[in-house]
């Protein structure tokens, strides 16, 4: 960093924490340079965040780590608190704060770490389940949300058939397919079995933003970083998110990641059947479509066009392992899975949800 002003209004947000900076990297997201900061002080390295969002939100982020730590879930960073024991900083009219820094690197396509991220978002959910919501499943908002998506896609796709190009001949030759694809979902999720298991939905505690900067992994462990999207929500929708965002479409990788997480938390038939639903739903194709309307050059959409084939491979591929009789996994509450964790200076990253 060259500007001195933030140089000096970050040494002043540290100094509230007992820490003297030395040296201030920018840490850049996916989307946004300067994101968070790599903080070395006289006390060693630590991560400095802007929050996105009002006091409220953050202290409820806050609690939920607490409360997640006092339950022997241990795969995060630890946020620091201050002189005068408040875990955030007010600084011209923004908040900030400060956690640990986690040395350590991305996965790398092994499919053990993918094990191992399955059975820490399995615990994540398990042990944060709690009673049946009183208003309707986070899930089945999930579903009324996305089907509000899908009525967009259909409304805007004549437009973008009549694109010149690129653009123009992929949703001339997909489209239908994306429109298909969401009718599956749709005419599993209405099965009565299903549906029955929706309107019962215990939810959990989600992470919220499961994608390659925020998953850090060293030898003997591995640590969710970024907290800022954790809440109650949908498990099944993390399920089939973290799927979307993490594997590639590749199925090995896939599978190690659900065979991680049955690990921990069991899914029955009509469970696994939400998952495939979710993950079938074309929401790149949406995402791109939305892009390309507003102006935008949708990266989203070169992933479309490059991957396509094998997003329909893992769509296949999902839809059976739904339908795969189960075999006998037990929950492991009691399991320590583990216990500390990692990033790199280049891997720390908040990524923004799309």
């Amino acid at each position: 960093m060259d500007r001195p002003e933030p140089i000096r209004r970050f040494s002043s947000i540290v100094l509230q924490y007992g820490l003297r900076s030395k040296r201030i990297h920018a840490c850049h997201s996916l989307y946004r340079k300067a994101a968070a900061y790599r903080v070395s002080t006289d006390k060693g390295d630590y991560f400095l965040k802007p929050f996105e969002g009002r006091k409220a939100r953050l202290d409820r982020v806050y609690s939920r780590m607490v409360w997640l730590k006092e339950h022997n879930f241990h795969n995060m960073p630890k946020w620091l608190e201050t002189g005068k024991g408040k875990h955030w900083v007010k600084n011209n009219g923004r908040l900030y704060y400060v956690s640990e820094w986690i040395q350590g690197s991305q996965l790398d396509g092994n499919a053990q770490e993918y094990e191992r991220l399955g059975e820490i978002l399995g615990r994540l959910h398990l042990i944060s389940r709690g009673r049946r919501s009183v208003s309707s499943s986070f899930s089945m908002r999930k579903i009324k949300s996305f089907q509000q998506e899908n009525q967009m896609f259909i409304i805007h796709l004549a437009a973008m058939r009549k694109k010149r190009q690129g653009i123009g001949n992929w949703f001339r030759k997909h489209g239908d397919q994306c429109i298909a694809l969401a009718d599956g979902a749709w005419s599993t999720l209405q099965q009565s079995d299903v549906l029955r298991v929706l309107r019962n939905e215990k939810p959990s505690l989600i992470h919220g933003d499961v994608t390659w900067p925020n998953v850090i992994v060293r030898s003997d462990c591995m640590y969710l970083v970024d907290w800022e999207f954790a809440g109650r929500g949908s498990s099944y929708y993390e399920v089939a998110k973290t799927l979307s965002n993490m594997t590639n479409y590749s199925v090995a990788i896939m599978n190690a990641l659900l065979v991680g997480y049955e690990r921990i938390c069991p899914l029955t038939k009509e469970e696994r059947l939400i998952i495939a639903s979710f993950y079938r739903l074309p929401r790149e194709a949406w995402i791109a479509i939305r892009q390309i309307r507003s102006g935008r050059r949708s990266s989203v959409f070169d992933g479309l066009k490059k991957l396509w084939s094998q997003r329909i491979e893992a769509v296949q591929w999902m839809d059976n392992w739904a339908r795969q009789q189960q075999q006998e996994p037990q929950p492991q509450e009691s399991q320590e899975l583990v216990t500390a964790a990692a990033p790199n200076e280049e891997v720390i990253g908040i990524v923004d949800n799309p």
